[in-house]
């Protein structure tokens, strides 16, 4: 498992790799808010969210994921 921090607006997320051989992330886990992944078209969505009413910046933490890990 790797863990990674990352502020965006201001606000810290936890994100958690589960493992290397796939590209879903989970992020602030410990809150309980929410799993990301690339769907089929390469773009990050939210795979399943246990928050609804926590904006996740979905968008962003993708392209940090894209410019920092996956590359």
């Amino acid at each position: 498992m790797k863990i990674y921090n990352v502020k965006i607006n201001d606000q810290l997320f936890t994100i958690e790799q589960p493992s290397s051989d796939y590209n879903i992330f989970y992020v602030n886990r410990k809150n309980g808010t929410c799993c990301i992944a690339k769907d089929k078209d390469k773009n990050w969505i939210i795979e399943a969210q246990y928050n609804p009413s926590v904006n996740i910046p979905v968008e962003q933490i993708g392209r940090y994921l894209d410019e920092t890990l996956l590359n």
